[in-house]
């Protein structure tokens, strides 16, 4: 440290000072773009993939009850309006599971598949039982709604359910992730104030040192020097004016002067090359 001049130990501190508040700005940048996009994938897939599957659920629940009240119908316009209001909501369910898929990740696809074929199986016994209770086999269409359609609605329910408990863990581990970036960037920020601050007080420090107390002692050093000038010099003068003294004592003031002006430049000098190192 002796070694460095008092440029570089005043250029060295301030340096530091806006590389950290660069690199605290960039690793903010980052962290932001970070939550920003855990904080969006949250909100676009996790919780529109929840609000999917709750319409696949009540979608599926809806054709259910349709299918059990073409059972109870007893006039032939009711039971063939259940029927079309099956068949639409049917096309609906198949557009919904369609488009559900970009929403499925790897891991749950072997669950989605399932789900389809469930739905299939769940298709192909509402036929059968829609069929017994037009031909009003009432009691033979309630065995299928208590049998393969209550079993395979119960399956594509489980199946829903799966898929749900997946996508709300993944969002608990996107909140965790969100929640330790949230985190770093708080330690960062905190950190890059401390050094930021420390920087600055060591600046100082150095200002202080190097600058304001030398400038002061040189200031000083010269005040006294020439206050000890000014009254050499009305000595000089009062003797000159007021007597013919002897040209000894003259003499000796000169000196005396001389010696004084020599002492003021040599403490200017060491304390100028004092201040370099």
């Amino acid at each position: 440290m002796k070694n460095i001049s008092l440029k570089l130990r005043l250029i060295i501190p301030i340096a530091f000072l806006g590389i950290v508040a660069v690199l605290s700005n960039l690793l903010s940048i980052i962290n932001i773009q970070n939550v920003n996009t855990s904080a969006a994938n949250i909100a676009d897939n996790y919780m529109d993939s929840k609000s999917r599957l709750s319409e696949i659920c009540q979608s599926s629940m809806n054709i259910h009850k349709m299918a059990l009240s073409h059972i109870v119908a007893t006039d032939y316009d009711t039971m063939t309006t259940l029927v079309q209001q099956i068949k639409q909501e049917e096309a609906l369910l198949d557009n919904m599971l369609a488009e559900y898929e970009s929403h499925v990740i790897s891991e749950d696809r072997p669950q989605y598949q399932t789900l389809l074929s469930d739905y299939e199986s769940f298709k192909h016994a509402l036929v059968y039982l829609v069929c017994a209770s037009a031909s009003h086999k009432t009691q033979y269409a309630y065995t299928l709604a208590n049998g393969d359609v209550a079993s395979y609605a119960d399956a594509m329910k489980a199946d829903i359910d799966a898929l749900n408990a997946s996508i709300n863990e993944q969002t608990s581990k996107a909140r965790t992730h969100l929640s330790t970036v949230y985190f770093i960037s708080l330690v960062i920020s905190i950190t890059a104030v401390i050094i930021c601050i420390s920087l600055v007080f060591a600046d100082l420090k150095l200002i202080t040192n190097y600058i304001v107390i030398p400038v002061k002692s040189i200031l000083k050093t010269i005040q006294k020097s020439s206050g000890s000038i000014n009254n050499m010099t009305g000595e000089v003068l009062k003797r000159t004016y007021a007597s013919k003294g002897s040209a000894t004592d003259l003499s000796t003031l000169a000196e005396q002067l001389s010696a004084t002006f020599q002492e003021c430049s040599c403490t200017v000098k060491k304390q100028a090359t004092k201040n370099k190192r």
